[in-house]
């Protein structure tokens, strides 16, 4: 009798990760893949902001400039906001109907390292380098601040469809605060050394810490509870991110490679060699037709996934039945 763990098994390790062509000139700090199709946004060296199409490799816009490069970038779920973060501590709202900035913040003291949308839309979660996270209220425009006082946070996320969020530390590992601001849980793992960044499935229940330690965790977020650890990269991992069917999640380290993880299993099925020194960061284009990276030249690769891991499964042939004859 075939278990269900060994059909995923047999399902998965059919997933292939293609290296493909990278986008010349395109010297990208962050990425951020629009919630539908094959559609991404990226931060480059120079400041700019672009949305590229990673099937084409095509720029489709370009919105404009920050100030100092930005090294933080999300994409709202409805696909109507972009927000981006710079080392000047500036997080700039982008609107993607009009290709317009519609608002600034400037509250942290130092560079943003990450940021991420509720549902939705009424708030933006941001990581500071001063070592504190916010929440800002898009509608009201007030803030709440949750200081780290020394655990030195990393790559905030907000949870599924709950305003709970998670995040990473390099003290315990991480931890997870209930919208009433207060601390629910925490990730305990990667030896003591912490973890550099986070990435939770769309159904907010496994999530990902990427280690200093060299190694990833998976988490079911019941508890958080520990399910194993992904290991093969021979330094820091600082990225990592799930497949839009969450089946998947790559990892970026500063050993130059971007690996790729079945959850089910928690085997390697494929490595990316050649990718940034300082970490690829990485995301599924919303059709789960391809992984962005960004290679050991600074620039952005577009790689093929086969099958997809698109969230949303193909419509099933309709089937008619027959009338039994009397």
């Amino acid at each position: 009798m075939i278990t269900t763990l060994a059909i995923l098994a047999v399902s998965n390790a059919a997933v292939t990760v293609t290296p493909g062509k990278s986008i010349p000139g395109a010297r990208a700090l962050a990425l951020a893949a629009s919630p539908t199709g094959s559609r991404f946004a990226a931060t480059l060296e120079d400041g700019s902001v672009r949305i590229f199409d990673a099937a084409t490799r095509m720029t489709i816009k370009d919105l404009g400039k920050h100030p100092q490069p930005a090294y933080a970038i999300a994409w709202s779920a409805d696909g109507a906001w972009i927000a981006t973060g710079d080392e000047s501590a500036r997080i700039y709202l982008w609107d993607t109907r009009t290709w317009k900035k519609i608002r600034e913040f400037r509250t942290h003291t130092r560079g943003i390292q990450a940021l991420s949308f509720n549902f939705p839309r009424t708030l933006l979660l941001s990581t500071g380098k001063d070592d504190v996270c916010k929440v800002y209220n898009l509608s009201t425009g007030k803030e709440s601040s949750y200081p780290g006082k020394g655990a030195n946070f990393y790559g905030a996320k907000f949870i599924s469809k709950m305003n709970d969020f998670a995040m990473a530390d390099l003290g315990v590992g991480g931890r997870v605060y209930g919208s009433n601001g207060a601390v629910k849980s925490f990730f305990a793992g990667h030896g003591g050394q912490g973890a550099m960044n986070i990435a939770i499935n769309k159904a907010g229940t496994r999530a990902v810490t990427a280690g200093k330690d060299a190694t990833a965790i998976v988490w079911d977020m019941k508890g958080p509870k520990k399910l194993n650890s992904l290991k093969g990269h021979g330094d820091w991992i600082l990225n990592c991110e799930f497949s839009p069917n969450g089946k998947l999640v790559a990892t970026g380290s500063s050993d130059r490679s971007v690996r790729v993880w079945d959850v089910a299993t928690f085997q390697r099925i494929s490595t990316l060699d050649n990718q940034s020194s300082v970490g690829s960061p990485v995301c599924f284009t919303a059709d789960g037709k391809f992984l962005v990276t960004v290679n050991l030249d600074d620039v952005i690769q577009i790689n093929s996934v086969a099958p997809a891991q698109s969230a949303t499964p193909e419509p099933k042939a309709k089937t008619t039945k027959r009338k039994k004859r009397g």
